[in-house]
């Protein structure tokens, strides 16, 4: 069955990877991989990726646009004893690089350069701002 969209629709995916000394991280697999991936960047900096597609459904067609963002996020250093500690938890398991900027590893973010929203998961002013664009662009048309 084939389903049409109301004008004014706006479909938005999004996927968030972290990238440290050359190696993607997704989601970690176990509680040792969660350790492993947290090993890699203490006491460094790494980068946080989002791919987006927006895409808008107007009365003139359907536009679609898609972007990446990027963040460098630099980590303070951390003893074993901590990494194994946030590793064992269960925030880790769900998230891209095994660490939530915006839960208990914000202890351990020494700084960022770029969208904090982008490391949380999704660059919500990049996103407005595209979307903004696109409606514009619907008006004139």
């Amino acid at each position: 069955m084939a389903r049409h969209q109301q004008p004014g629709t706006i479909v938005i995916g999004a996927d968030t990877v972290v990238a440290a000394e050359g190696r993607i991280l997704g989601k970690p697999g176990s509680h040792q991989e969660a350790y492993e991936m947290i090993e890699s960047f203490q006491g460094k900096t790494h980068q946080v990726f989002t791919g987006v597609t927006l895409i808008y459904c107007g009365k003139n067609g359907t536009k679609v646009r898609s972007f990446a963002e990027r963040t460098d996020v630099h980590v303070y250093p951390m003893t074993p004893e901590e990494i194994r500690l946030y590793a064992e938890d269960e925030e880790p398991m769900d998230k891209a690089g095994a660490y939530g900027i915006q839960g208990r590893f914000a202890a351990f973010i020494k700084g960022i350069d770029g969208d904090y929203s982008n490391v949380v998961g999704l660059p919500v002013g990049r996103v407005y701002q595209e979307l903004k664009q696109i409606c514009e662009q619907e008006e004139k048309a």
